[in-house]
């Protein structure tokens, strides 16, 4: 376990780029429809156990540190400051544009920040983001920097189409071979981006970063795999493909969360039901009442947009968070737990004071 509290660390502002391509479940279920007669799944079932119903996608040629620069603009503009005071940017997204340079790089090069401002990658599957916001604040509560930028573009685009297309064409795929590809139809594309800093440079509307608590049961890396994703090609073509355990990684992220939680609400001071306000990674609906029993928390102060969205990869609870922030009531003081899991198996739990 790792742990860690602030006193001097706040989310200035937060802001989402999603694309304007809308993939509804219903459409993709219809395309591979020959496959679900074939091994006898009746049309309606992967809505009916995900609850994602739909999900977006970028426009062809599209870039990682493309959508990501826009959220960026966006989240500096409802800043209270600028960019000067920026002392790091990190890009946490599982998408990016190189093996090498950085996405972060070019993020960085687009906003136009200086050359003091440090920047890297941060790369931990769906976890990333959180990651990010973990070292940010360390660097903040240090007073190493005053502020910071963190952005995750995802750009699921090749992933997906790509395992659509082995569905269809893999005539001999049997059921239990489609179950483990499944998961990867729940992916959809966005991007968002958080402003980081410190009290002095807060405004009323800032939002405290408490602390929390990170675990690692490496034991279970082996139950999501997919292979690289780099979104600008050289020569020839990577076929990006992932398989996941669903069942077994649902199960075994409850039981992580289940010794992560105690642990945060001790750092936190926080029990049970102190918590206002629940944003969990957006997988689907397998996250449901028994996921939530096992970690002691209550679904009911969940909010949740993998309907609409899918499952945004590392973009997904940090959306989350800034959708609801403006979708439901939230009240300053309220306390606000971010339950964060990335394939590997990794978990953090951040507590935030609105």
């Amino acid at each position: 376990m790792y742990s860690f509290q602030f006193q001097n660390v706040y989310i200035e502002s937060m802001a989402v780029n999603m694309p304007p391509n809308k993939v509804t479940t219903a459409e993709l279920m219809d395309k591979i429809k020959p496959v679900l007669r074939r091994l006898f799944i009746p049309m309606g079932t992967f809505e009916k156990l995900t609850g994602v119903q739909s999900r977006y996608f970028w426009e062809e040629g599209v870039t990682p540190s493309q959508v990501a620069t826009v959220a960026a603009h966006k989240a500096l503009e409802d800043a209270s400051f600028g960019k000067e005071e920026l002392g790091a940017l990190f890009n946490c997204s599982i998408t990016r544009d190189y093996f090498e340079p950085a996405t972060a790089t070019i993020v960085h090069n687009e906003l136009g920040l200086s050359e003091q401002a440090m920047t890297f990658d941060i790369s931990n599957a769906c976890l990333g983001f959180m990651n990010g916001i973990m070292m940010m604040s360390n660097l903040i509560e240090s007073g190493v920097i005053k502020a910071g930028i963190l952005v995750s573009g995802e750009t699921i685009e090749r992933p997906f189409n790509y395992c659509v297309k082995h569905i269809l064409q893999s005539e001999k795929l049997s059921r239990s071979e489609l179950i483990k590809l499944l998961p990867t139809l729940t992916l959809g594309s966005g991007s968002v981006s958080y402003v980081l800093c410190n009290k002095d440079l807060a405004s009323p509307s800032a939002h405290r970063i408490v602390g929390g608590v990170a675990r690692s049961a490496s034991q279970h890396h082996d139950l999501c795999e997919g292979n690289g994703d780099y979104y600008v090609l050289q020569e020839g073509e990577i076929d990006p493909l992932m398989s996941t355990e669903s069942s077994k990684i649902v199960s075994s992220a409850a039981e992580l969360g289940s010794r992560t939680w105690p642990e945060v609400s001790e750092v936190l001071g926080w029990s049970k039901e102190d918590v206002d306000h629940i944003f969990c990674h957006q997988v689907g609906k397998q996250v449901n009442k028994g996921f939530y029993k096992t970690m002691g928390l209550d679904q009911e102060k969940e909010f949740t947009i993998y309907e609409r969205y899918g499952n945004l990869a590392s973009a997904a609870l940090p959306s989350a968070l800034a959708i609801g922030s403006k979708e439901k009531e939230m009240h300053k003081g309220e306390k606000v737990l971010m339950t964060g899991f990335g394939s590997g198996l990794n978990s953090l739990f951040l507590g935030l004071e609105w």
